[in-house]
């Protein structure tokens, strides 16, 4: 018998920041959306409200990047962010047996316990914020302020 990995859900991503008291909405997608990118065509949103998630190996567990789509981290800051001197970014495949979260669908919340999540400094001073939501058809939508409570998240400016 072969046991698959349990996956995650949009519903594990709501039901996490309902215990963290945080506002947010999980927006329902006709279709799969495969990257944060084409959320931002699909709704007709600011690219700057959009965000994706960049996972990092580092010595004391994942480091979790929240990025605006169109950028990308640059691991010498989110390291330093996250208070680690070496980050390894993770390969797709490896994310998801990490998380319990498909690839394209990584949310920025309910990652698993012990995760440091980053927020990059130009997403905290969004109104709103959309990232995937925990599947590929669903967008989490939350103010930056609630996300960043919610997680913990280090605010920085951690892209390149």
């Amino acid at each position: 018998m072969i046991l698959l990995p349990t996956m995650r859900t949009s519903v594990d991503v709501h039901n996490y920041l309902l215990e963290r008291a945080a506002p947010h909405e999980l927006v329902p997608l006709k279709g799969r959306v495969r990257s944060p990118k084409r959320v931002a065509a699909v709704l007709g949103l600011p690219p700057k409200q959009v965000g994706r998630v960049v996972l990092f190996d580092g010595e004391e567990g994942p480091v979790a990047a929240l990025i605006p789509a169109s950028l990308e981290p640059n691991p010498a800051r989110v390291a330093g962010a996250a208070g680690v001197r070496e980050l390894r970014e993770v390969q797709p495949e490896r994310a998801s047996d990490l998380t319990g979260f498909l690839p394209e669908a990584m949310p920025p919340a309910g990652l698993p316990e012990g995760t440091t999540v980053v927020m990059d400094r130009r997403l905290s001073v969004q109104e709103v914020l959309y990232f995937p939501g925990g599947e590929a058809t669903s967008v989490l939508k939350i103010r930056p302020e609630d996300l960043a409570r919610a997680t913990h998240a280090t605010v920085a400016r951690i892209s390149g």
